[in-house]
């Protein structure tokens, strides 16, 4: 079963992934591309202007793959696809140590075909948005290097705070007079919190659970007001942090994860923007790689080649520097051009491309796949309002959505799996005692025990809870 505990996924948000900028090697497609999701991105937080006029002067200087590819086309019905021999349409064989499901990813740009959804592995969504008037906090906008200078003792102790954010997770660094500070120091998940229905601005943090205390440690938080090109408002310390990199470009957080090495392997990606639903495969063997593409399941033309490919530290934005995969398109539909993914992180299973805030996934045999799957732990998803909870003898019942027919006990027996990320949670409660917590919250503005459960259910039973989720 898939695991996806964030908000976005349990409210079947949008899918709507924006790029991040213009990049500095115009030949790639992901140059092309990012330029334009960039300037949507400038005008939603207030700085459209300025990264247009940016926008504009690396857009004299861009072109895409499909304008270098000239007049390749498509392996013609009945030949060869020009990169093994094998005849369109034959069965091609596994590679070597391949089982017959990795080698269906590792050939479909040999053989043209992008596998059946319901066999694609699954890739993580992003979260919705805050509403206005904090839309720009996200995690995308987040992603870099934030520093904070100020002086405290009375201008004697010049203090430095560093926070950089790369995929889901980040780090923060604390500095007094240049030693490390005995707070504000760590790595760990970045969590941001929409907190508007409280009127009130986003809580940013980085998270990370201590199973041997069944706590979270909360390394920092940040209440972020907005976030723009440059710099960000913390509106708890009322001052903004700047985007800065380090001297040494490369030396960023994960960055040294980035080589042709930990990408060798078979990778699968998905999104959606307005033009449609994007499916990727990424084949790295040594120094030659393949993409293959299609856009709601027709075969792109841009990305679809074969060549040698480098990881070289690229331009991505002004004052931005992300690795980048460089694919120099030699064969296929898309040959004379070039493919270019920026990567700021890789992990075992996965690595995050920075230019459209989206993960691709190592394809093997153990990887979640399956379109029909549920995306939540439990096995129900369901809906109470505020006033459809009541305390029924030693435990409470819910009555799910508007026609209040359905009664669901919430008692002694009923299990938290994830208490740690249950708002209003404190170690040692149990499932009542959490409740009862939350209906405290609505004498104070709360929205309590209201939102969505993702829990598992047996008859009217809630057996168990994974997750509890608001809404606009």
């Amino acid at each position: 079963m898939r695991r996806n505990r964030t908000a976005a996924a349990v409210m079947a948000l949008s899918l709507v992934l924006a790029g991040c900028g213009a990049a500095a090697r115009p030949e790639t497609k992901a140059a092309a591309e990012t330029q334009a999701a960039a300037e949507t991105q400038a005008a939603e937080t207030g700085a459209a202007e300025e990264a247009g006029a940016e926008k504009a002067e690396a857009g004299e200087k861009s072109g895409t793959g499909a304008a270098e590819s000239g007049a390749a086309g498509a392996p013609e019905s009945g030949t060869s696809s020009g990169t093994d021999g094998t005849a369109e349409g034959e069965e091609a064989p596994a590679e070597e140590g391949d089982s017959e499901y990795v080698s269906m990813f590792r050939n479909a740009f040999r053989d043209q075909k992008m596998p059946d959804y319901d066999d694609c592995p699954w890739v993580p969504r992003q979260e919705e948005a805050p509403p206005k008037p904090y839309q720009s906090v996200t995690q995308e906008n987040l992603q870099g290097r934030w520093v904070n200078r100020y002086k405290e003792e009375k201008g004697t102790v010049d203090v430095e705070e560093i926070l950089t954010v790369n995929g889901d997770t980040g780090r923060i660094e604390c500095y007094k007079d240049g030693v490390p500070y005995e707070v504000w120091n760590g790595e760990g998940f970045l969590g941001i919190e929409d907190r508007s229905y409280r009127g009130v601005c986003p809580e940013v943090a980085l998270l990370e659970y201590v199973p041997e205390e069944d706590a979270v440690l909360h390394h920092c938080v940040i209440y972020v007001r907005r976030v723009e090109d440059d710099q960000f408002f913390d509106g708890g310390s009322l001052v903004n942090w700047h985007r800065e990199e380090p001297e040494d470009l490369s030396d960023q957080y994960l960055y040294d994860t980035v080589t042709l090495d930990a990408l060798q392997g078979v990778w699968y990606s998905e999104y959606e923007d307005s033009a449609g639903f994007y499916q990727v495969i990424l084949n790295v063997e040594g120094g030659r790689a393949s993409i293959f593409e299609t856009v709601d399941g027709r075969i792109s033309d841009t990305w679809n080649a074969e060549g040698p490919c480098v990881v070289e530290l690229a331009s991505y934005l002004p004052g931005r520097h992300v690795p980048e995969l460089i694919i120099t398109e030699e064969t296929g539909p898309a040959a004379g051009g070039k493919a270019g993914i920026y990567i700021s992180r890789v992990d075992e299973d996965r690595f995050y491309d920075a230019g459209f805030d989206r993960w691709y996934i190592r394809v093997t045999d153990d990887c979640s796949c399956g379109e029909g799957e549920e995306e939540w732990e439990g096995n129900r998803v369901f809906t109470v309002y505020g006033g459809n909870v009541r305390e029924s003898g030693d435990g409470f019942i819910l009555t799910p959505g508007e026609d209040e027919t359905e009664e669901l006990l919430i008692d002694k027996d009923t299990e938290l799996v994830h208490p740690e990320y249950l708002s209003g949670y404190q170690k040692g409660d149990d499932a009542v005692e959490w409740m009862k917590r939350l209906l405290k919250e609505t004498e104070t503005g709360g929205t309590g025990p209201a939102g969505v459960y993702d829990a598992d259910v047996t008859g009217t039973h809630i057996d168990r809870i994974y997750g509890l989720y608001w809404w606009d």
